[in-house]
């Protein structure tokens, strides 16, 4: 991980988005988007109400896709927290397979290799799994290269945080899946210059 040259810990929340409207098993990427559900938005407001109460946070930032970033806009308007929409941040391009079901996908050996390992593959039309890891990873670094003392709020999608939750435990890209990151997932982790990232918890559980 790069030096992000700062000499005070950085605390960063995971959230991943709420429960959207339609089907759950389908290839949803940056080019499919459906509104989030109420309870999808209940699951995050619950998280972020936590970190409200905390009173802590100083910046949040969000993928552009809107059943991400239409939440942090809100949130951000109304706690008075500075939002920064982070372009490559979006989930994966599906390209061929965007918005089709297992059933749908014609290559179901392809489809099958990404689901058990995908590091290597290259979706038809879309992202080559590795391109999109270096991606997500590369704009984490950026987002967090001024960073110091802070404690930051990032709203994503499942796979942009399993792929940085594996940058930062150490975790190979080929054993991602093993993450399980439900709608409105948790997750919290701490940086601090001179020592290797800490994850302080995953999929922490709230009461709506």
């Amino acid at each position: 991980m790069t030096d992000l040259a700062r000499a005070e810990p950085v605390i960063v929340d995971l959230l991943r988005h709420g429960e959207v409207e339609g089907k759950v098993s389908i290839a949803r990427g940056r080019g499919t988007d459906v509104p989030l559900t109420e309870n999808g938005w209940g699951q995050m407001k619950a998280v972020t109400d936590v970190l409200v109460r905390e009173g802590k946070l100083t910046a949040a930032a969000s993928s552009p896709v809107p059943r991400c970033a239409d939440f942090a806009a809100h949130f951000s308007e109304q706690n008075e927290i500075s939002l920064q929409i982070v372009e490559n941040m979006a989930e994966i391009d599906f390209g061929d397979w965007e918005g089709k079901s297992a059933e749908e996908i014609r290559d179901k050996e392809l489809l099958s290799r990404f689901m058990e390992n995908p590091d290597g593959v290259g979706i038809p039309g879309g992202e080559s799994f590795n391109e999109f890891a270096q991606r997500i990873i590369d704009a984490w670094e950026l987002w967090l290269a001024d960073a110091s003392g802070e404690h930051r709020l990032l709203i994503a999608h499942g796979l942009v945080i399993r792929i940085l939750l594996a940058h930062l435990t150490g975790l190979p890209l080929s054993h991602v899946w093993r993450l399980v990151l439900p709608y409105g997932s948790w997750s919290r982790v701490t940086l601090l210059k001179g020592e290797q990232p800490r994850l302080l918890f995953m999929n922490r559980e709230l009461s709506l």
